[in-house]
């Protein structure tokens, strides 16, 4: 953020956000723009986080395109829209792409980082697929239902 902002404040430095089923670490980070010329700009130098391309970014950029043998769609992409006088962005950690006949696809990630628990990691991510399967799973054909209660995606 010091690359595009002066006078860079975070409070709190690094908090826990608990919410009913999962909780993120968090900080709010405010500062004064250098230049407001190019919003591209801005948004390239904050994305991707740490949380999503990992440490040092360049590294994991290279090492995700290398390794990962599928195609991330819009998981972890920044979305948002650019505007007159304000610009707004999030990235989209969970995330749902619904098309008419098309079918739903869901997105939803784990941080997978040295140390990490792979079983605790698999336990998060179900806990965050969840949340869109409870969405869908009234108006899901009976025989997917059935195929995917036999995954252990829903009970």
């Amino acid at each position: 953020m010091q690359l595009i902002c002066d006078h860079v404040i975070i409070d709190p430095k690094k908090a826990i956000r608990k919410f009913s089923k999962v909780q993120h670490l968090y900080a709010k980070l405010s500062g004064r723009l250098r230049s407001e010329e190019d919003e591209f700009d801005i948004l390239s130098s904050l994305h991707p986080t740490p949380a999503v391309g990992g440490l040092p970014t360049e590294d994991a950029r290279l090492f995700i395109a290398k390794t990962e043998m599928f195609d991330r769609g819009m998981y972890a992409g920044p979305v948002g829209w650019f505007g007159g006088r304000e610009t707004e962005f999030a990235v989209g950690i969970r995330s749902a792409l619904v098309g008419k006949g098309l079918g739903t696809l869901i997105y939803a990630g784990a941080g997978i980082v040295e140390g990490t628990n792979p079983s605790s990691e698999w336990e998060e991510l179900e806990l965050k697929a969840s949340q869109f399967i409870k969405l869908i799973d009234h108006d899901m054909p009976f025989s997917y239902r059935q195929e995917i209660k036999s995954m252990g995606m829903i009970k």
